[in-house]
């Protein structure tokens, strides 16, 4: 069979032909009108995107009128071509117009962060990543809400900021205060939503000085605000009959540890829950696996190869829904590999996720491109490792240590190994002071800490056979070392040592602490106090875990 293929571009320039006569009124079927402009398209083209245009083709007039012109503009080059070039005073009225046709526009934003996510607020319909959002915005409301994108919110978006009981303030002097500077950024079109959003300050919670001082003084204007704040001044003066409102309170997350050496623990997920001050087993998490890596992203939790019940190597990979508890599966690796590391690491406008080094030991680095679901190899490591650790610090990825060979023989190194992911390399960094593997790792305050693990002399009774390490020998030594890195000083500095030597532990740093848990099979976990310099014991484990990996989880998770 003779086959021939036109170039690449051949579809987008049909499309581009088809939208330059529509706007030309060559060869259109249908026709609209708007406010006395008339509007010629190919039906077909409209129909192809969306069966709404052919249900109502009689009615597109009436389904258009409400809609600025450019909005309309707007939706059918998107119909042509499937692209929108549209001011952003004009995008929710695209989104609304999209709605009302049935046809579906991707959303404008792929992931929120600290960066855009009052502008996902303003200008999203998409629940999801609304949600999300407003989280973000909650979280660091001391610091949004004196910016351009707060001040620009409508009433009603600020409203629901406002009224939540997880907003993330010092005092509701911060509330008052982020409701004064919106009323001011608009003051001549905000006077009449003034004494709504002013419901959402719980004035019961300011002390009476504020109150006269600067809530009365600013609200003198507002009849309608003054009259609830009579009485809420009437209150104040007789504090016997006041009704104090709900103070304010940081949503708490959760963390979890997640897998582990066998089928049993790998399994199940230990759940902290700060307001329980609780560990609770979470069972039959679906993954028949063990010894694999694992990543929080946004809502998921991420499970990277590993090996199976039969003790082969796989390359699975899955995610689990926090928001539902269920799993999917995503794109498999492109190599099999367990005791290795995982990672996330921002590029671009997306967080991708990093598998490195493992079993062997291999230098191998592969990377789960976010926005094409594919994994692709990327520059190797420097130095092959397995039984390592990495962590993400100032942008960068940080693998220290773990089991490499030399001269053919097995040793642990304290080698650190650092990419960048603007140059798509390796480089060697400070060593640590102590050679590991089996240890963890977690950035805290713009440092790297390394805890545990063990040193392995240098020995040959590790066998390597396709791709699977067996050790037949103890010639390891246990470590309660401890020590943090500097990247700006590219140094090491020794820390304060573990309560005894543990291996395969997990660090994670959680409500601005350093917690250390499991390993060696214990259900310890310890909690680094800064005040006293020393490690604490904290509640235990629900159960026994080694190589288990820590994750801070969204407080609304189910599990």
């Amino acid at each position: 069979m003779f086959v021939v293929k036109a170039k690449s571009d051949f579809a987008a320039k049909r499309v581009e032909h088809l939208y330059d006569a529509m706007k030309e009124n060559k060869k259109c079927d249908s026709i609209f009108t708007v406010r006395g402009q008339r509007f010629y398209v190919h039906l077909i083209v409209l129909s192809a995107c969306s069966e709404f245009f052919e249900r109502n083709k009689d009615k597109l007039s009436e389904v258009f009128s409400p809609f600025d012109f450019d909005v309309i503009d707007g939706i059918l080059k998107y119909c042509y071509t499937g692209e929108i070039s549209i001011d952003d005073n004009h995008y929710e009225k695209l989104i609304e117009l999209a709605n009302r046709l049935e046809v579906k526009i991707p959303p404008r934003y792929e992931t929120v962060d600290l960066s855009n996510c009052l502008e996902v607020l303003r200008l999203t319909n998409d629940s999801e990543l609304k949600t999300r959002a407003m989280d973000l915005t909650q979280e660091n409301f001391n610091t949004l809400h004196k910016t351009q994108d707060f001040l620009k919110l409508p009433a009603s978006t600020v409203i629901k900021i406002l009224k939540s009981n997880y907003l993330n303030v010092l005092s509701e002097e911060d509330v008052f205060n982020a409701v004064k500077l919106w009323v001011i950024y608009d003051d001549a079109n905000r006077k009449n939503k003034f004494a709504q959003v002013m419901k959402s300050v719980r004035l019961s919670l300011l002390s009476i000085e504020f109150f006269i001082d600067e809530v009365i003084t600013f609200c003198h204007s507002c009849a309608e605000c003054m009259t609830s704040l009579r009485q809420e001044f009437k209150d104040k003066i007789d504090k016997s009959t006041m009704q104090r409102e709900t103070p304010r309170r940081k949503k708490e997350k959760k963390m979890a540890l997640v897998g582990g050496s066998n089928l049993d623990t790998a399994n199940t997920i230990d759940i902290y829950d700060e307001l329980n001050k609780s560990w609770t087993l979470f069972k039959n998490i679906g993954i028949n696996k063990y010894h694999f890596a694992s990543v929080v992203l946004g809502d998921w939790i991420v499970i990277i190869g590993g090996k199976n019940s039969s003790n082969e190597l796989v390359t699975s990979v899955e995610y689990i829904d926090l928001k539902s508890g269920q799993k999917h599966p995503l794109k498999p690796l492109n190599q099999a590999r367990y005791i290795f590391s995982a990672v996330t690491l921002r590029r671009n406008s997306s967080a991708d996720v990093y598998a490195i080094g493992g079993s062997g030991p291999t230098n191998s680095v592969e990377r789960w491109n976010s926005k094409t679901g594919n994994w692709e190899i990327i520059s190797p490591l420097l130095v092959a490792v397995s039984f390592h650790s990495a962590s993400v610090i100032d942008g960068k990825i940080f693998v220290t240590g773990g089991l490499t060979r030399k001269n053919g023989k097995s040793i642990s190194t304290n080698k650190v190994q650092m990419y960048s992911v603007e140059t798509n390399s390796w480089t060697f960094r400070a060593q640590m002071i102590q050679e590991r593997e089996r240890h963890s790792s977690v950035a805290f305050k713009g440092k790297l800490f390394v805890a545990g693990g063990c040193k392995l002399l240098i020995s040959d009774t590790y066998l390597v056979t396709s791709g699977n390490i067996w050790q037949t020998s103890t010639n390891l030594t246990e470590l309660d070392s401890v020590e943090y890195y500097d990247p700006n000083a590219n140094l090491w500095t020794a820390f304060t040592k573990l309560p005894k030597p543990v291996e395969t532990i997990s660090l994670c740093c959680f409500q601005n602490k350093i917690l250390s848990m499991g390993g060696n099979s214990s259900r310890d976990v310890w909690e680094y106090d800064e005040t006293s310099k020393s490690w604490k014991a904290s509640k235990t484990l629900s159960r026994e875990r080694r190589y288990a990996i820590a994750h801070v989880i969204p407080y609304d998770s189910i599990i």
